[in-house]
């Protein structure tokens, strides 16, 4: 949006500073009247008492000062106004074009001195068929002045492999910003295999676990003895979501259960198989992207209160939140 131009403002000021002078000058010259009018006398008004007439022309004077501190107000009013204009369409002016497509939903953690649990969220508000690169796009704090760029984000994420490609969102796409490092060693987006990543490591927030059930797989033939294949999948039914089991677990098993049964429990319950088994799933990809700016002791952002912006690529602002 454009701002007003420079010489309307200064043609508006200058309007609205003569209506405020205007009653003083009226004033001047009715004092100027009074003293010429009082001076042509003749002998016969010299009697009128000189109390009176500076009754009157303090009367005068009054009214004019009154009337002048109300135009003053008003123009004070005025300007004001103006001002207010201004700096809305200067801020304006910073704006970048895709402010209110993606917003700050929230942050988190700021008050705790571990980088791993501080994280800004980030929520799309595109259209159905609207798509958004955030890669390059930055963070900055206000307090503190530091800023972090926001990376790429691995598609189909393995724990320490680093293969990321451009975060491109659409509509109903989730970001989580955290402050320290990955602990699969790479920024993602979470697809229906990911939850199997919260076995031993902690994510902040947590990631969402809607692994497929082992026991809803296509399972295979365990033993020819249909008791001992039925206590197989007897078995398997009580492995719950994204969860693997190794050999304490088998070890714990009764003598009965056949080693292919075991076999399998060990060594096809897991990630790598998940996404084997379901890569070509309409539904595998997640709408939800990890990423990490692997900031550890700097201080990115104040912990009690701050604003925090999101740039994009330009230098312009896409969104703030204040806390």
């Amino acid at each position: 949006m454009k701002g007003p131009k420079p010489a309307l403002i200064f043609l508006a000021l200058l309007i609205i500073i003569g209506f405020a002078f205007e009653p003083l000058k009226n004033s001047a010259f009715n004092r100027k009247s009074e003293l010429n009018s009082a001076s042509s006398f003749s002998g016969s008004s010299k009697n009128i008492s000189n109390s009176t007439n500076q009754k009157h022309l303090a009367n005068q004077s009054y009214s004019a000062n009154k009337s002048i501190a109300k135009e003053i107000k008003k123009v004070e009013k005025e300007l004001k106004k103006i001002e207010k204009e201004i700096n809305k369409q200067i801020e304006e002016s910073k704006r970048s074009p895709y402010y209110g497509k993606i917003r700050i939903s929230s942050v988190s953690g700021f008050y705790s001195d571990n980088p791993d649990r501080q994280y800004v969220s980030l929520y799309t508000n595109l259209k159905d068929d609207e798509v958004l690169k955030i890669t390059g796009w930055y963070l900055k704090s206000e307090v503190t002045g530091y800023s972090a760029v926001i990376g790429g984000a691995s598609l189909l994420p393995f724990p320490s492999t680093k293969n990321e490609s451009d975060v491109i969102l659409q509509k109903g796409d989730k970001v989580y910003i955290t402050k320290g490092f990955s602990p699969i060693g790479t920024s993602f987006r979470t697809n229906k295999c990911t939850g199997f990543f919260e076995e031993n490591r902690t994510f902040y927030p947590g990631l969402s676990l809607q692994c497929p059930k082992p026991k809803d797989e296509k399972l295979p033939i365990f033993s020819s003895v249909p008791e001992r294949n039925s206590e197989c999948l007897d078995v398997i039914e009580r492995i719950g979501r994204c969860t693997t089991k190794g050999s304490e677990f088998i070890r714990n098993l009764p003598d009965t259960v056949s080693s292919s049964c075991k076999n399998y429990i060990t060594t096809q319950i897991n990630y790598n198989t998940c996404v084997a088994n379901h890569f070509g799933d309409t539904d595998f990809p997640g709408n939800e992207y990890r990423i990490y700016l692997n900031k550890f002791s700097s201080a990115l952002w104040h912990k009690e209160h701050d604003t925090i912006s999101l740039y994009d690529e330009n230098n312009l602002v896409v969104d703030s939140i204040r806390y």
